[in-house]
Order: C-alpha cells, then sequence, then structure tokens
C-alpha cells in the first residue's frame, strides 16, 4: 500500500510534477519534470541517463521544508538499486531528489490506475500480497455486490472512489 499512501502525501503537501519527459538513450533513461508546489513552478529535476547524478535546480530551502512535509505527511522512499536495498539518503537533497525520482513512478501509476477505474473494480484484500487487485467489470452497485458475495470477508475495501477523486 505503500505507493498509494505516498501518492496521498505528496498530494497533501500540495506537490505536482508537470512536464515529465522521457527518452531512451544508449546508456538508460533519460527523464525531466518541472517541480511544482501550491502550483507555482520550484524548479526542475532531470537525469540525462548517462549514470550521472540526477540533476536538481529546486531551491535547498524549499527542498528542505518539503523533505520536512513530506515525511510529517507519511511519505517513504523504497530506495533500492539493481534490486538491493539501499540505505535511506540523510542529506535533506538527496532525499528530495530520490523522492521526486520516485514520485514520476508512482504518478505514472496514478495514471494508470485512473484509466482502469473506469472499467475495473479495484480492491484491497486480505490474502494478496499486491497492493491492488483487479476485477475486469464495469463498476456499478449489482458488480459490487456480486464481488462481495465472492469474496465475503477477504474483501477489505474497492477503491474506485478514492483513485478517482485523487
Amino acid at each position: 500500500m505503500k505507493g498509494y499512501e505516498n501518492i496521498k502525501a505528496f498530494r497533501a503537501v500540495a506537490l505536482t510534477l508537470k512536464g515529465y519527459s522521457e527518452e531512451e538513450t544508449s546508456n538508460g533513461l533519460a527523464w525531466s519534470c518541472k517541480v511544482y508546489c501550491d502550483n507555482k513552478k520550484i524548479g526542475t529535476v532531470s537525469n540525462t541517463g548517462n549514470g550521472a547524478v540526477t540533476a536538481c535546480d529546486v531551491p535547498i530551502d524549499k527542498q528542505v521544508a518539503l523533505v520536512s512535509s513530506l515525511k510529517s505527511k507519511g511519505y517513504q522512499l523504497t530506495p533500492s538499486l539493481a534490486g538491493q536495498v539501499c540505505t535511506e539518503p540523510a542529506d535533506p537533497d538527496e532525499w528530495f531528489v530520490a523522492a521526486i525520482s520516485q514520485m514520476v513512478d508512482e504518478v505514472t501509476r496514478l495514471r494508470q490506475l485512473k484509466r482502469l477505474v473506469k472499467t475495473h473494480l479495484i480492491i484491497r484484500q486480505y490474502s494478496s500480497e499486491h497492493e491492488f487487485s483487479f476485477y475486469k467489470a464495469v463498476p456499478s452497485a449489482a458488480s459490487k455486490a456480486r464481488l462481495i458475495r465472492q469474496l465475503g470477508s477477504d474483501l477489505i475495501c474497492f477503491m474506485n472512489d478514492e483513485i478517482h477523486g485523487l
């Protein structure tokens, strides 16, 4: 559930990523995005895809404030490199860049979920190791009732309305 909770956390601090673009390079994936806070552009974050560090021109004081706000709202980094779990950055600017890099993936996932909301029932289940389970059925009172009968006490909740509201 971490990805979804993270989305709610960065939305709660009015942080938005816009203008995301990516391009495959011979050495990896180059990407960039504009970072907005309270609908005001505060800078850009980009990676050239050649193995260099991710560049960030958001002012350091804004980064520190946003890191503090994100942490207080429960935003969690999932630091990993090539499948290996790494330690979380202690430095606020490194933490901010890692968070923005992770948010790019979370925003992409949210867009996918918002498309699926129209054609699938999206639920949380006790027995599932995944964040969500998907059932191909147009959301309606009848399809929800059918799924409640089918799953019984394994059903935690339906997520369609909450995802649609993000």
